[in-house]
Formats: C-alpha cells, structure tokens, sequence
C-alpha cells in the first residue's frame, strides 16, 4: 500500500472503532434488551449492509481491488455505515441511543434501519465496476468515495425533500407517537430511492445517464407522495390513515420494483459496446 492508502486505512479504522464504541450496547442495563426488536432490526440491517459490500468487493470491483485491498475498501465500508448512519439519522427523528436502544421506539428502529441498508447499498454500488473501462490506470479510492458521497447525499437530499412534503411534524410522530406506518412509509421511501442511487454509481462510468435515470425515479417517488397527501387533504375523512399509508407504502414498492426492471432493460439497450 502506498503512504496516503495507508493513512486512509488508519482513519478508516479509527472510525470504525468510534462507530462501534458509540453504538455499543454491552455495558448497558439489561433491562433496556427487554422487548427490544427494534434494536435486533438494526443489528440484521448493519450485518446485511455488511454483507452487500462484502460481495461486491469480492465478486464486481476492480480487479486492482485483491489482498489487503479488499480489507481496505471492506473497513472503510464499515466505518462509512457506522458513522454517517449514526448521525445523520438524527435529523430525521431517530436517535440510535435515545429511540431505538433505551425507548424502545420501533418506529425510529424500522426508519434507522433503512438509513443504514440505503448507506451500505450505495457504499456497495459505488464499488461496483472497473474504476477506468476506458483507459489503462486503475484508480484509486477517492474515485468509489466520490461516488458515494455524491449518491449519499442526493439519498439525504431525496429524505429532506420527503419530510418537508409531509403534512405536519414528521419527526415528532415518529419519535414522540412512535408511529410505524408513517416511519414504515419513509423508510420504503428511502429504501426505493437508495436502489436508484445504488444503480446510479454502479457499474463502469460512461456518463451521466444513470444518474439522470436515478433523479427520474426519485421525482416519481415525490410524485406518488404528492398524489397521496392530496388524496389526504380532501377526503381523509372517508379512510383511516393507517389504511392511507399502507397504500402510499405499497406503492413505493411497487413502483421500485417496476423502474428497478425498466431501468435495467434501458441500460441493457443503451449498453455500449466495448
């Protein structure tokens, strides 16, 4: 490993130490593990986010990326989950140490969850791919790390413009109601847009299409969600509302899985050929 390599992998490990010092749960009273699916959904999001880039990392990067370098890319993974996750779900009403651990909230649990699967997808995806199809140089790791900052922040711009579309204070029914079928919406919300980013940074770099193709299916989401707050602002009263967000949150799904299989049809057709 070249001296900066080696300084990104230290920084990556003191990070991931100080991820997993502040997530830490092990001197923490038993009682708090009492009930605590929510803490368990967490847990299974950190390991499955873990596991996605494991196997990019060991079957679709850059063949450069062998021996210590798989490990390189593997900490860094870990760190980026760990400690974007932890802050910046804070924003968005859910507080790993206050709402998922001592609260027991299963609301913040299922919307942190999602933070952390959409972070470990787009972490993955950016690693996905030749670093240079083109040329002859192989790259180096501000080029997956760019990608991901650029996929990671239009994922929490994407959840921004979410929350302000939403009738009322979003945070605090997640939070202080604690209720799940508005952070289950969210959450689907996110999961749908971490996939279009995914496939956004995924893959040999051409061009922009498929990041023009990831700000259509987002605007679609925001579309859908306009259509059902409409739809809740005029005749609200005939339905309840959980029946109104198990709706809007099927959509979100469905709709994912529909663009997810249009937009791999495109780029299947505007392939180039090499």
């Amino acid at each position: 490993m070249e001296e900066g390599e080696f300084i990104v992998m230290v920084i990556s490990v003191i990070l991931a130490i100080v991820g997993l010092c502040q997530t830490s749960t092990a001197r923490m009273p038993k009682l708090y593990f009492r009930e605590a699916s929510g803490l368990g959904m967490v847990r299974v999001a950190h390991w499955l986010a873990l596991a996605w880039i494991a196997w990019v990392i060991w079957n679709k990067s850059d063949p450069s990326v062998v021996g210590i370098y798989r490990w390189f890319y593997l900490v860094m993974g870990f760190a980026v989950v760990r400690i974007t996750c932890l802050n910046v779900s804070r924003l968005f009403g859910a507080r790993f140490r206050a709402d998922v651990v001592e609260r027991h909230n299963p609301a913040a649990a299922t919307l942190y969850a999602a933070l952390v699967l959409g972070t470990g997808w787009i972490f993955g995806g950016c690693l996905w791919g030749e670093a240079d199809p083109d040329g002859s140089d192989e790259g180096g790791w501000w080029i997956p790390l760019g990608f991901f900052l650029a996929g990671w922040t239009s994922l929490i711009v994407a959840t921004a413009l979410f929350y302000w579309r939403e009738p009322g204070p979003t945070r605090k029914r997640i939070r202080r109601d604690r209720s799940v079928t508005d952070a289950e919406a969210a959450a689907v919300y996110v999961m749908a847009s971490a996939i279009a980013l995914t496939q956004a940074v995924a893959g040999d770099f051409y061009g922009w299409r498929h990041g023009l193709l990831a700000v259509g299916w987002i605007i679609f989401l925001l579309v859908v969600r306009e259509i059902f707050g409409l739809f809740q602002d005029k005749v609200m009263g005939r339905f309840i509302k959980d029946r109104r967000r198990g709706w809007e949150t099927a959509t979100y799904a469905l709709s994912s899985l529909i663009l997810f299989g249009l937009s791999r049809s495109l780029e299947n057709w505007l392939q180039p050929s090499l």
